[in-house]
Protein backbone atom coordinates (compact mmCIF):
# COMPACT_ATOMS: atom_id res chain seq x y z
CA UNK A 1 0.00 0.00 0.00
CA UNK A 2 2.79 2.45 0.85
CA UNK A 3 4.38 1.93 -2.57
CA UNK A 4 1.06 2.54 -4.34
CA UNK A 5 0.42 5.63 -2.24
CA UNK A 6 3.87 6.96 -3.06
CA UNK A 7 3.13 6.52 -6.77
CA UNK A 8 -0.16 8.37 -6.36
CA UNK A 9 1.37 11.25 -4.47
CA UNK A 10 4.10 11.68 -7.06
CA UNK A 11 1.53 12.46 -9.74
CA UNK A 12 -0.06 15.49 -8.12
CA UNK A 13 -0.52 18.78 -9.94
CA UNK A 14 -2.72 20.75 -12.28
CA UNK A 15 -4.19 19.28 -15.40
CA UNK A 16 -4.00 21.03 -18.74
CA UNK A 17 -6.24 24.06 -18.96
CA UNK A 18 -6.02 24.81 -15.24
CA UNK A 19 -8.42 22.02 -14.24
CA UNK A 20 -7.45 20.25 -11.04
CA UNK A 21 -8.43 16.78 -9.86
CA UNK A 22 -8.30 15.94 -6.15
CA UNK A 23 -9.02 12.56 -4.60
CA UNK A 24 -10.20 12.59 -0.99
CA UNK A 25 -9.99 9.18 0.65
CA UNK A 26 -10.18 7.70 4.12
CA UNK A 27 -7.04 6.57 5.89
CA UNK A 28 -6.72 2.82 5.38
CA UNK A 29 -8.46 2.75 1.99
CA UNK A 30 -7.38 0.01 -0.43
CA UNK A 31 -5.38 2.17 -2.83
CA UNK A 32 -5.07 -0.49 -5.51
CA UNK A 33 -8.87 -0.66 -5.74
CA UNK A 34 -8.99 3.12 -5.82
CA UNK A 35 -6.60 3.20 -8.80
CA UNK A 36 -8.96 0.89 -10.72
CA UNK A 37 -11.93 3.11 -9.92
CA UNK A 38 -10.12 6.05 -11.53
CA UNK A 39 -10.01 4.32 -14.94
CA UNK A 40 -12.84 6.50 -16.39
CA UNK A 41 -10.92 9.64 -15.50
CA UNK A 42 -7.70 8.34 -17.06
CA UNK A 43 -9.64 7.41 -20.21
CA UNK A 44 -11.11 10.91 -20.45
CA UNK A 45 -7.85 12.69 -19.52
CA UNK A 46 -4.95 10.37 -20.53
CA UNK A 47 -2.27 12.55 -18.94
CA UNK A 48 -4.31 13.23 -15.82
CA UNK A 49 -2.49 14.45 -12.73
CA UNK A 50 -4.26 14.20 -9.41
CA UNK A 51 -3.77 15.45 -5.88
CA UNK A 52 -4.50 12.97 -3.08
CA UNK A 53 -5.71 13.95 0.38
CA UNK A 54 -6.05 11.46 3.23
CA UNK A 55 -8.87 12.08 5.71
CA UNK A 56 -9.02 10.71 9.23
CA UNK A 57 -12.23 9.29 10.70
CA UNK A 58 -11.83 11.68 13.61
CA UNK A 59 -9.67 14.77 13.26
CA UNK A 60 -7.27 14.93 16.19
CA UNK A 61 -5.06 17.74 14.88
CA UNK A 62 -5.76 21.11 13.29
CA UNK A 63 -4.11 19.92 10.08
CA UNK A 64 -6.49 16.95 9.89
CA UNK A 65 -9.44 19.23 10.65
CA UNK A 66 -8.42 21.58 7.85
CA UNK A 67 -8.32 18.66 5.42
CA UNK A 68 -11.81 17.63 6.50
CA UNK A 69 -13.05 21.21 6.18
CA UNK A 70 -11.59 21.41 2.68
CA UNK A 71 -13.44 18.21 1.77
CA UNK A 72 -16.71 19.70 3.05
CA UNK A 73 -15.99 22.91 1.16
CA UNK A 74 -15.52 20.84 -2.02
CA UNK A 75 -18.86 19.07 -1.55
CA UNK A 76 -17.50 15.63 -0.61
CA UNK A 77 -20.24 13.49 0.92
CA UNK A 78 -18.78 10.02 0.38
CA UNK A 79 -15.25 8.62 0.44
CA UNK A 80 -13.33 8.14 -1.71
CA UNK A 81 -14.43 10.95 -4.03
CA UNK A 82 -13.04 12.79 -7.01
CA UNK A 83 -13.29 16.59 -6.79
CA UNK A 84 -13.10 18.69 -9.94
CA UNK A 85 -11.83 22.27 -9.61
CA UNK A 86 -10.84 25.16 -11.82
CA UNK A 87 -9.46 28.62 -11.17
CA UNK A 88 -12.72 29.52 -9.40
CA UNK A 89 -12.49 26.59 -7.00
CA UNK A 90 -14.20 23.22 -6.60
CA UNK A 91 -17.38 22.72 -8.58
CA UNK A 92 -18.18 18.99 -8.43
CA UNK A 93 -17.54 15.92 -6.27
CA UNK A 94 -18.11 12.41 -7.61
CA UNK A 95 -17.86 9.30 -5.39
CA UNK A 96 -15.40 6.89 -6.99
CA UNK A 97 -17.94 4.09 -6.56
CA UNK A 98 -20.12 5.91 -9.10
CA UNK A 99 -17.43 7.32 -11.38
CA UNK A 100 -18.00 6.51 -15.05
CA UNK A 101 -18.10 8.32 -18.38
CA UNK A 102 -21.63 9.60 -17.80
CA UNK A 103 -21.13 10.85 -14.22
CA UNK A 104 -17.84 12.49 -15.17
CA UNK A 105 -19.51 14.29 -18.06
CA UNK A 106 -22.38 15.40 -15.82
CA UNK A 107 -19.93 16.63 -13.18
CA UNK A 108 -18.20 18.86 -15.71
CA UNK A 109 -21.46 20.64 -16.53
CA UNK A 110 -21.53 21.88 -12.93
CA UNK A 111 -18.70 24.27 -13.80
CA UNK A 112 -21.16 26.44 -15.74
CA UNK A 113 -24.26 25.85 -13.62
CA UNK A 114 -26.12 29.08 -12.78
CA UNK A 115 -26.26 28.16 -9.08
CA UNK A 116 -22.58 27.27 -8.81
CA UNK A 117 -21.59 30.29 -6.71
CA UNK A 118 -24.60 29.92 -4.44
CA UNK A 119 -23.78 26.28 -3.72
CA UNK A 120 -20.11 27.11 -3.18
CA UNK A 121 -20.99 29.79 -0.61
CA UNK A 122 -23.27 27.38 1.23
CA UNK A 123 -20.54 24.72 1.37
CA UNK A 124 -18.01 27.29 2.56
CA UNK A 125 -20.39 28.39 5.33
CA UNK A 126 -20.80 24.80 6.52
CA UNK A 127 -17.07 24.05 6.27
CA UNK A 128 -16.17 27.11 8.32
CA UNK A 129 -18.63 26.10 11.03
CA UNK A 130 -16.98 22.67 11.20
CA UNK A 131 -13.54 24.27 11.40
CA UNK A 132 -14.59 26.65 14.18
CA UNK A 133 -15.89 23.80 16.35
CA UNK A 134 -12.75 21.79 15.58
CA UNK A 135 -10.45 24.62 16.63
CA UNK A 136 -12.35 25.09 19.86
CA UNK A 137 -12.09 21.38 20.62
CA UNK A 138 -8.47 20.86 19.59
CA UNK A 139 -6.62 23.99 20.71
CA UNK A 140 -5.72 23.92 24.38
CA UNK A 141 -5.33 26.29 26.02
CA UNK A 142 -7.47 28.45 23.76
CA UNK A 143 -6.09 31.92 24.25
CA UNK A 144 -4.29 34.79 22.54
CA UNK A 145 -4.37 34.84 18.75
CA UNK A 146 -6.16 31.50 18.48
CA UNK A 147 -8.96 32.73 20.76
CA UNK A 148 -9.33 35.93 18.77
CA UNK A 149 -9.39 33.97 15.52
CA UNK A 150 -12.22 31.82 16.84
CA UNK A 151 -14.16 34.87 18.03
CA UNK A 152 -13.74 36.58 14.67
CA UNK A 153 -14.81 33.44 12.80
CA UNK A 154 -17.83 32.94 15.06
CA UNK A 155 -19.07 36.50 14.61
CA UNK A 156 -18.59 36.31 10.84
CA UNK A 157 -20.58 33.05 10.69
CA UNK A 158 -23.40 34.49 12.78
CA UNK A 159 -23.62 37.46 10.43
CA UNK A 160 -23.39 35.32 7.29
CA UNK A 161 -26.41 35.71 4.98
CA UNK A 162 -26.88 31.93 5.00
CA UNK A 163 -27.05 31.73 8.80
CA UNK A 164 -30.51 30.62 9.92
CA UNK A 165 -31.93 31.48 13.36
CA UNK A 166 -31.02 27.92 14.40
CA UNK A 167 -27.44 28.46 13.17
CA UNK A 168 -27.21 31.74 15.08
CA UNK A 169 -28.58 30.20 18.24
CA UNK A 170 -26.20 27.22 18.06
CA UNK A 171 -23.19 29.42 17.33
CA UNK A 172 -24.19 31.97 19.96
CA UNK A 173 -24.60 29.42 22.73
CA UNK A 174 -21.94 26.85 21.86
CA UNK A 175 -19.29 29.22 20.51
CA UNK A 176 -19.67 32.95 21.12
CA UNK A 177 -20.74 32.68 24.77
CA UNK A 178 -18.01 30.22 25.87
CA UNK A 179 -15.37 32.09 23.83
CA UNK A 180 -16.26 35.36 25.53
CA UNK A 181 -16.24 33.62 28.91
CA UNK A 182 -12.79 32.26 28.09
CA UNK A 183 -11.66 35.77 27.23
CA UNK A 184 -13.15 36.98 30.52
CA UNK A 185 -11.32 34.22 32.42
CA UNK A 186 -7.98 35.36 31.01
CA UNK A 187 -8.73 38.92 32.19
CA UNK A 188 -9.96 38.07 35.69
CA UNK A 189 -7.08 38.03 38.17
CA UNK A 190 -8.87 37.50 41.48
CA UNK A 191 -10.78 40.77 41.35
CA UNK A 192 -12.90 42.54 38.79
CA UNK A 193 -11.63 45.46 36.75
CA UNK A 194 -13.84 47.65 34.56
CA UNK A 195 -12.53 45.75 31.53
CA UNK A 196 -13.19 42.29 32.97
CA UNK A 197 -16.64 43.31 34.17
CA UNK A 198 -17.46 44.65 30.70
CA UNK A 199 -16.30 41.38 29.15
CA UNK A 200 -18.48 39.33 31.52
CA UNK A 201 -21.49 41.48 30.65
CA UNK A 202 -20.71 40.99 26.95
CA UNK A 203 -20.68 37.21 27.45
CA UNK A 204 -23.98 37.35 29.36
CA UNK A 205 -25.52 39.43 26.57
CA UNK A 206 -24.43 36.79 24.02
CA UNK A 207 -26.00 34.07 26.19
CA UNK A 208 -29.25 36.00 26.52
CA UNK A 209 -29.36 36.67 22.77
CA UNK A 210 -28.98 32.94 22.07
CA UNK A 211 -31.70 32.15 24.62
CA UNK A 212 -34.12 34.69 23.20
CA UNK A 213 -33.81 33.51 19.60
CA UNK A 214 -36.09 30.62 20.54
CA UNK A 215 -36.63 29.57 24.14
CA UNK A 216 -38.52 26.42 23.09
CA UNK A 217 -35.53 24.64 21.48
CA UNK A 218 -33.11 22.41 23.37
CA UNK A 219 -30.41 25.06 23.06
CA UNK A 220 -32.85 27.79 24.10
CA UNK A 221 -33.71 25.82 27.24
CA UNK A 222 -30.04 25.18 28.01
CA UNK A 223 -29.24 28.87 27.52
CA UNK A 224 -32.09 29.77 29.88
CA UNK A 225 -30.77 27.36 32.53
CA UNK A 226 -27.23 28.69 32.12
CA UNK A 227 -28.43 32.29 32.51
CA UNK A 228 -30.22 31.36 35.72
CA UNK A 229 -27.07 29.60 36.98
CA UNK A 230 -25.03 32.73 36.33
CA UNK A 231 -27.64 34.90 38.03
CA UNK A 232 -27.51 32.79 41.19
CA UNK A 233 -23.71 32.63 41.13
CA UNK A 234 -23.40 36.41 40.83
CA UNK A 235 -25.95 36.96 43.60
CA UNK A 236 -24.01 34.60 45.86
CA UNK A 237 -20.72 36.30 44.99
CA UNK A 238 -22.12 39.70 45.97
CA UNK A 239 -23.17 38.40 49.41
CA UNK A 240 -19.61 37.22 50.03
CA UNK A 241 -17.97 40.52 49.08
Amino acid sequence: MRRLLAILLCSCGLAAGGEEYTIYFRHGTNTSAMVKQLAPLRAAVPQVECRYVVLEDSAETIAAAINSANALNAGVEELPSLVLSDDQGAYAAVPLSRLNTATLKAARTAATAPDRNQKARQRYFEAQQYLLFARMALISPLEGEALQQCLSSCRALMEHPFATPADKQRLGYLCLYPLLMQEYATMYKGAHTPASEAKLLEAIAALEAARDLDRSTDIGKKAFAERERLRKARRQARTME
